[in-house]
């Protein structure tokens, strides 16, 4: 099972790329809201037709598509391979949940605050663990386990971008990338047994980049549920902005990101919140 540590890392860790403090709050900044209707989630922002990323995302997903079309993973399952992958990880000690740390009741009313807030919600269970890391500004999920560095929640200024953030991980779950890995993981095995694993771990290794949509999809729903709760969702706008500063861009290996520039995220979530919300996030 060690592998599968290593391949989940490989698919789903969600970088988010001093130390801060915000107010402390337990309660909701403002009245909670209504999602518009007829909401749009548009990708036209990651778009390149052109480069060879866009090119071979597309036969990515339509391999993907074709192979795990009548695999099932059901939403138990996704929760306990969240549980076997933070096992090992504490076994392996690739990580230290800091369990007493005085952030963690705030983490779990937030990530409370959110669940309650999901449109058709799976049967997943949630839970969120800080990590001793002050040096990573990182958060990631894997089956209902959210795990975000003291870096990350250092890094956030304000609770409406802890809010978008932690949105962001439930959103993966929610919908169904973390499913998706899991099908084609099973796929992987059905097709190459026992070296299933290592041939989908190097397919990921090849591919990294071809999961911007659903970086940005988790984007958006992490957004949605923090303007429901009654949040400022153009502090993100701030936050990405920050992250961007001295990112950079690699046209030569831009193809091998896991998730869209911080500068294109920034603009493609403002776009998002001003088509939608017709808020101009200034």
């Amino acid at each position: 099972m060690k592998i599968i540590t290593a391949i989940i890392l490989v698919l789903i860790i969600g970088s988010c790329n001093e130390m801060t403090n915000f107010a402390e709050d337990t309660e909701l900044t403002g009245k909670e809201r209504d999602l518009p209707r007829n909401m749009v989630y548009s990708y036209d922002c990651i778009k390149d037709s052109g480069s060879l990323s866009d090119v071979l995302g597309k036969a990515d997903n339509i391999i993907g598509k074709l192979t795990t079309f009548n695999i099932e993973v059901t939403d138990q399952e996704q929760v306990e391979f969240g549980e076997q992958f933070m096992k090992e990880a504490i076994e392996n000690k690739n990580f230290i949940i800091d369990s007493t740390d005085a952030v963690n009741a705030r983490l779990d009313t937030i990530l409370a605050n959110l669940v309650k807030k999901r449109v058709k919600p799976t049967g997943i269970t949630y839970k969120i663990y800080p990590l001793h890391d002050t040096a990573t500004i990182n958060a990631y999920t894997v089956g209902g386990k959210i795990f975000i560095t003291k870096a990350m929640i250092n890094k956030c200024t304000s609770s409406d971008q802890l809010y978008a953030i932690i949105g962001h991980e439930i959103g993966h779950n929610e919908k169904g990338h973390i499913k998706n890995g899991i099908k084609q993981m099973k796929a992987s095995k059905k097709f190459f047994g026992e070296w299933g694993d290592m041939f989908f771990l190097a397919k990921k290794l090849l591919t990294g980049s071809f999961n911007h949509k659903n970086e940005l999809e988790a984007d958006y729903y992490g957004l949605d549920l923090t303007w429901k709760l009654g949040y400022d969702i153009c502090s993100i706008r701030s936050f990405w902005d920050d992250m961007a500063k001295g990112e950079g861009h690699n046209t030569t290996l831009d193809f091998l990101r896991t998730h869209p520039h911080s500068d294109t995220r920034s603009k493609c979530l403002v776009n998002h919140i001003e088509r939608n919300f017709k808020v101009e996030c200034k």
